[in-house]
């Protein structure tokens, strides 16, 4: 069936062969998990995207860790985390997106948390890319966040160099002490930059990190314009 016919599977571009669906072990060194590279919304069953929509939702309305008011509709969330290139982490061997479709899943129990990419600046600059993260209740204490970030650096190394974290809250210790240990650099702080939930008497500082990811073959000059906007249209138009 074409796409024209109603099946968006078959008009959803494939990934380059090294950015395959991840297996990873999870802190109790016994339960596997996959974290699925994804290009489009379409690939990923509608349960599973509203249960995303609406952890999104609780983490703005937490107000600690996103600048973000108030909470975005579906579709609007679908818009901001699924431009460019996302991943969702789900239990289990998942060889392939296709694999995702199995009916009567309890998406809250099976989902462990999801991650985007997209460029941090328009036109010369959008070589520079910047990313979000999403941690499912059903992550905690799994050592799930570490394997995101990691998944994220690797994947952001095929798609663009450096990368850029314009709005990490001081507070968000977990996060940067993270940041630190992967070697991220502190770029610059931005004094009371943010006013979150949990600190309601004071403006809180934000830290800038960025990390120059390199690809091996990349080794000897910085990655261009040029070479960022034909792996993204390759990811948009490979048969």
């Amino acid at each position: 069936m074409s796409a024209a016919m109603g099946d968006p599977m078959s008009a959803i571009p494939k990934l380059p062969l090294e950015m395959r669906p991840r297996q990873v072990i999870l802190r109790d060194r016994q339960t596997v998990a996959s974290i699925i590279p994804l290009v489009s919304k379409d690939q990923v069953p509608l349960t599973l995207l509203r249960c995303l929509s609406d952890r999104f939702a609780k983490e703005i309305d937490d107000g600690d860790t996103y600048p973000m008011l108030e909470p975005m509709s579906l579709d609007d969330f679908l818009s901001y985390w699924f431009q460019d290139f996302a991943a969702i982490m789900l239990l289990g061997n998942i060889k392939s997106p296709e694999d995702m479709t199995v009916k009567g899943k309890d998406w809250s129990k099976e989902c462990l948390g999801a991650s985007h990419i997209k460029p941090n600046y328009p036109g010369r600059s959008s070589h520079v890319c910047n990313g979000g993260f999403l941690l499912m209740d059903a992550s905690r204490d799994l050592d799930v966040d570490r394997l995101l970030y990691e998944s994220y650096i690797d994947w952001a190394t095929k798609l663009a160099t450096p990368t850029v974290f314009n709005l990490v809250y001081e507070t968000n210790v977990a996060l940067c002490t993270i940041w630190d240990a992967l070697g991220f650099e502190r770029i610059d702080r931005v004094k009371g930059c943010g006013r979150l939930k949990s600190y309601p008497d004071r403006l809180v500082d934000t830290i800038i990190y960025g990390r120059e990811l390199m690809a091996e073959e990349d080794a000897e000059g910085p990655a261009s314009e040029d070479r960022f906007d034909k792996i993204k249209f390759y990811l948009k138009h490979a048969p």
